[in-house]
């Protein structure tokens, strides 16, 4: 066994995984190594890190559990040793493995849910940050704590007077300024464009012409139901969706009557549509590395999203950002060798035309930067009350350790592999890996500080915050776990045809 150069201890080595030290941590940040992708580098780096970190403070402190006992790691979680998997390829109804020291967002790490309305790459996760920006029952009875006293709204009286969602009033009422007025530049331009139209004069043309494309650009959009999904409803899934009414009832989420199944490791909760109907979105790889459990906590994360105030997903904001989101990528600066000099000319006057859009773009984000942070911690807790810490914890530690490598699969396997033998072989190639690089990707994830993208919080922050909480047993029991996941497996085989179709056509692209 080799020793480490920096301290002189065995190192810990699992071929083809990478060698590295569990004692001093040498080797353990290797980017694109462990399918763990890092975030594109924030804006503001200094500022974010310390709204960060004074955030997580504010969000333990407001929350009677002490959080010194807390570990974030909890032994459990991990899905069945391979020779256990059964025939079916679904998990069976516990996932518990003997302890490997530690427990649990799709770059696209699926965040334990964000609800975002961008789209994302077939083959990447939830927990992540978007190339565009976002659009915008009864629960069986189990025994609480005396702090777990829900509201009539189903939320605890912890979070009423010291709500980790709360949205600061100021910052609020000045994001939705910003996108009023942002909605207000798509009639200006379209009079702008007419006015020069009107003027009859040939050096007129090509601006009212620009003025038009961008109030074009700058339309109001109704959501899209999510592309390449599958649909399922209630008369097709009964019980998925009697699972889903029960979460709801326990966030005071409304109740959807669509579930879009996709090939994503991801899952999330939109609208779509100008009635802006809601729409749960399950990834199929990331719902099958799961254990049951922890599929209700990643259902309730998602279904929190719709109650719990984040701005980031209304009409108004969501809808403006994305609109800024379309333009900014239209202005910016995109000339490459060989495009001449002509070519060069129009693209610097494009990102100069691009500057007050990113400069918008960058005052939305700081003014939503702390309610956007208190939704996920928000999301977390109604997951963890919904679910129970443990299974909620061991979900976020599942997109730092399984999800990568489901990623992983998708990207290199998706192609090779034939549609009906593709969910098999996700589930072995996840089971193989070794805890000794489970261990090394926890690692790695808090000394990269890993958030799926601006909007969340590190991970291992967010596991700090659910270990803390006292729901040691869920609300909603796993149910009728078998019988979801053959409504689910009716739509599986046309998932995993689609993502071979998307990786083939990546191929050649």
């Amino acid at each position: 066994m080799s020793a480490c150069p920096e301290c002189d201890q065995p190192l810990t080595a699992e071929p083809p995984y990478p060698e590295w030290c569990s004692s001093c941590d040498w080797n353990v940040v290797r980017p694109g190594s462990s399918g763990v992708v890092a975030p594109r580098r924030a804006r503001f780096a200094r500022l974010q890190a310390r709204l960060v970190r004074g955030l997580h403070e504010d969000v333990l402190r407001s929350h009677p559990t002490p959080p010194a006992t807390a570990d974030p790691f909890p032994t459990a979680g991990h899905l069945p040793t391979p020779g256990h998997l059964p025939a079916s390829g679904h998990l069976p109804a516990t996932g518990r493995l003997p302890a490997t020291g530690h427990l649990p967002a799709t770059g696209h790490i699926s965040e334990t849910g964000h609800t975002t309305d961008a789209r994302h790459a077939p083959v990447t996760s939830h927990l992540r940050e978007a190339a565009h920006v976002p659009e915008p029952g009864h629960a069986t009875d189990e025994t609480h704590t005396s702090q777990d006293v829900a509201t009539s709204g189903g939320v605890t009286a912890a979070l009423d007077n010291n709500d980790p969602a709360a949205s600061p009033g100021i910052a609020r009422a000045a994001v939705y300024t910003l996108a009023l007025l942002t909605h207000l530049l798509t009639p200006a331009f379209l009079l702008l464009g007419i006015y020069l139209l009107t003027r009859g004069s040939l050096f007129a043309i090509l601006p009212a012409l620009v003025a038009l494309d961008l109030a074009w650009l700058l339309r109001p959009r109704a959501a899209p139901f999510p592309p390449d999904t599958r649909p399922l409803t209630r008369e097709t899934a009964p019980h998925l969706f009697a699972l889903l009414d029960r979460i709801g009832a326990e966030v005071g989420a409304p109740r959807t009557d669509v579930v879009a199944v996709s090939g994503e490791v991801n899952a999330s909760s939109r609208t779509y549509g100008w009635r802006r109907r809601p729409v749960i979105e399950i990834g199929y790889p990331m719902w099958l590395i799961l254990t049951p459990q922890e599929r209700i906590g990643l259902l309730a994360h998602e279904m929190a999203h719709s109650s719990n105030g984040d701005s980031r997903h209304g009409f108004v904001v969501g809808s403006a950002y994305h609109s800024l989101a379309v333009l900014a990528d239209v202005t910016r600066f995109d000339w490459r060798v060989g495009d001449g000099l002509a070519g060069l000319v129009a693209e610097s006057l494009l990102a100069v035309l691009g500057l007050p859009v990113r400069g918008l773009m960058v005052a939305m984000e700081l003014l939503l930067y702390r309610s956007s942070q208190r939704a996920e911690y928000r999301a977390d807790e109604l997951g963890a009350r919904v679910a129970g810490t443990s299974a909620m914890t061991s979900l976020l530690d599942a997109t730092n350790t399984r999800a990568p490598s489901a990623i992983s699969f998708l990207e290199t396997s998706a192609h090779t592999a034939k549609p009906e033998h593709l969910w098999t072989a996700l589930r072995t190639s996840v089971d193989a890996v070794p805890a000794s690089e489970l261990e090394r990707r926890r690692r790695a994830a808090r000394l990269e500080e890993l958030r799926v993208d601006r909007t969340h919080p590190p991970t291992y922050l967010r596991m700090e915050w659910v270990a803390a909480l006292p729901y040691t047993e869920g609300r909603v029991p796993v149910g009728d776990g078998p019988a979801i996941d053959k409504e689910l497996e009716t739509v599986a085989l046309r998932v995993a045809q689609t993502i071979r179709e998307n990786a083939e056509s990546a191929l050649y692209h």
